[in-house]
């Protein structure tokens, strides 16, 4: 039971990035069907929790949006694979749940300061915002992501704990 419970904590970082990947395929599903409800609710689900690191990653130059998908893809199938065999991939389970920290993170720090229509020429001390709208306080999915990736970290340095002290 206990070895069932890590996995599924492990497989936090996974979710992650699955979740990334559905919301760049969002983005031009959306651009091919601007009419229809379900990719609408799709990508406004999926934008408040991935918005800010999709946004990095597509501004990486020669970075598009299907070499997004499958870069996200294969390190939400690597994951699968460290969740199931973390003896075998201690370092890098520990990078690839910190990356993935981080992400979520930085979603939730820049939904909290989050404005809307302020130009070039606005006040200093204001920061400069756009007009997506960013629930993330109210958002259910980004809570669990963001836990459940923070239980994996956690399993990570357990581990990282576990085999200093044995050593």
């Amino acid at each position: 039971m206990r070895i069932a419970i890590f996995t599924l904590m492990r497989l936090g970082p996974s979710l992650a990035y699955a979740i990334a990947s559905i919301f760049v395929v969002s983005i031009p599903l959306l651009e091919s069907h601007p009419s229809r409800a379900s990719a609408w609710w799709l990508h406004m689900t999926i934008l408040p929790v991935m918005r800010e690191p999709i946004y990095l990653l597509l501004a990486v130059p020669g970075v598009g949006i299907w070499s997004a998908t499958v870069l996200l893809m294969l390190a939400s199938i690597f994951g699968i694979r460290v969740a199931m065999q973390p003896q075998r991939h201690h370092r890098s389970g520990f990078i690839h749940a910190h990356i993935a920290l981080i992400a979520t993170g930085l979603s939730m720090g820049r939904a909290a300061v989050a404005q809307a229509g302020l130009s070039d020429f606005a006040l200093p001390q204001f920061q400069r915002g756009d007009w997506s709208f960013l629930p993330l306080s109210y958002s259910p999915l980004g809570t669990f992501l963001f836990i459940s990736v923070f239980l994996a970290c956690i399993s990570c340095h357990l581990t990282v704990i576990k085999r200093a002290i044995s050593a």
